[in-house]
């Protein structure tokens, strides 16, 4: 699956997990366009398809990546922030294991393949 196949994904799984459609948008206040905005603005996500380096070793820079996104989100006024993965679950996981008690305003999920869906936070 390529990352845009897996956006597609999300776009689907998620807008029926939160009842709604999304649109792709910057908020005015952001210079971030994010992959899952909801027509009111109430709802903004993000979808990550991320794997280990070599799939077993930390990805430090995705890391980074995950942590930029995790404030962007922490700064817009929506009532529901959450990033979505995919690829390799163990990402998120480590993420959260390291970063997890730091990042309280921002849902996490793992999306696979074949489209379940498992709550990470």
């Amino acid at each position: 699956m390529t990352s845009a196949e897996f956006e597609d994904l999300a776009r689907r799984i998620m807008g029926s997990y939160f009842g709604t459609e999304w649109r792709r948008d910057a908020l005015i206040h952001l210079p971030k366009r994010f992959d899952l905005v909801s027509r009111d603005g109430r709802i903004v996500g993000d979808a990550k398809y991320y794997q280990l380096v070599k799939r077993i070793s930390l990805p430090p820079a995705k890391f980074a990546t995950i942590a930029e996104h995790v404030w962007l989100l922490e700064k817009t006024p929506a009532e529901i922030r959450f990033l979505v993965f995919g690829n390799q679950i163990e990402v998120p996981r480590l993420w959260l294991k390291r970063f997890g008690p730091f990042a309280k305003a921002v849902r996490f999920f793992f999306l696979d393949d074949n489209g379940a869906l498992k709550d990470l936070s």
